[in-house]
């Protein structure tokens, strides 16, 4: 989220005139997020080529108006009032895949689970692990998601698009866990991955083996929005969770996963305050027990 004031009507006015039927206002988000909670968007805007996206941060940088990118939903809580900004859609070239050699080439709106689709139906290995990651490529880069191989491990090339710059640049930025040094005003528009030549039916049953383990340990039956919190260095939130006994604790329909400790799900009705209310119980929780702060992986808009 890049910081800036509500939209008013005029600005609704003038976002009207330059993107016409591209942009949806006070669209609600809930059905956008894989937790299924909070409020409308003051506007949602897709945008499918790199032209408009310039326009549209160029409008949000002039009119300071706050505003967001959205991906599938998958890491991210929207309170309850919802979004006073515009949140931005990617789709159309922004969501290709290309092979060249070991390069792929995927947009920054390409779902993680696409990439490693395709990276298996050419027989490329390395980007198996990445399968679980419920998002695109964009917001996996901004926060080097991954499990034992994080995408920065595979990043060579990033195109982006910033705030006030009428052009595309292109950027390495340097990763660590959990995050990167991307700038917060940079969209990610495609980047470059170097993966290594296999077995397409290795690469397969390696992709197919991940999935199935990890559909047995997370609760993917129900809406929820991925890990909530960052591992502390040398041990893993979910067991720090589970020892401190917030496995099943319930907030309105939120609850610690019984089958995961370090997922919150909506079982039905939850509030976004619901879920944020569950977090902190939690991180106060593994404190008093453990001694250790635990940090928040989810974002909230």
């Amino acid at each position: 989220m890049v910081p800036g004031d509500a939209l008013r009507d005029d600005q609704r006015r003038g976002l009207a005139a330059l993107f016409g039927d591209a942009v949806r206002f006070d669209e609600p988000l809930a059905p956008r997020t894989s937790m299924r909670v909070g409020g409308p968007a003051a506007a949602l805007v897709n945008i499918c080529d790199v032209g408009s996206l310039i326009a549209l941060l160029d409008f949000c940088q002039s009119q300071g108006v706050v505003w967001t990118i959205l991906g599938l939903g998958s890491n991210v809580l929207v309170h309850d009032e919802g979004f006073a900004g515009i949140v931005i859609r990617l789709g159309g070239s922004f969501t290709a895949i290309a092979i060249t050699g070991t390069i792929m080439h995927a947009g920054g709106a390409a779902p993680i689970a696409a990439v490693c689709r395709q990276a298996a139906q050419y027989g490329l290995r390395g980007a198996e692990p990445l399968v679980g990651v419920p998002g695109t490529v964009g917001g996996a880069i901004r926060m080097n998601a991954g499990t034992n191989v994080e995408i920065g491990d595979l990043v060579r090339r990033v195109e982006v698009v910033s705030a006030g710059k009428d052009v595309r640049a292109v950027t390495l930025p340097e990763f660590s866990y959990r995050s990167s040094t991307l700038a917060r005003d940079a969209v990610v528009c495609a980047a470059d991955l170097e993966l290594q030549r296999g077995d397409p039916v290795e690469v397969r049953r390696e992709l197919r083996r991940r999935i199935q383990e990890r559909n047995a340990s997370q609760p993917l039956e129900l809406p929820n929005s991925g890990s909530i919190f960052r591992n502390p260095a040398g041990d893993h939130a979910a067991r720090l969770i589970e020892s401190a006994g917030c496995k099943g604790w319930h907030c309105g329909g939120a609850e610690v996963s019984p089958k995961h400790a370090n997922f919150i799900v909506n079982r039905g009705g939850a509030t976004c305050a619901d879920v944020l209310e569950l977090i902190e119980r939690v991180r106060a929780a593994v404190k008093r027990d453990s001694g250790i702060e635990l940090e928040t992986e989810v974002h909230v808009l």
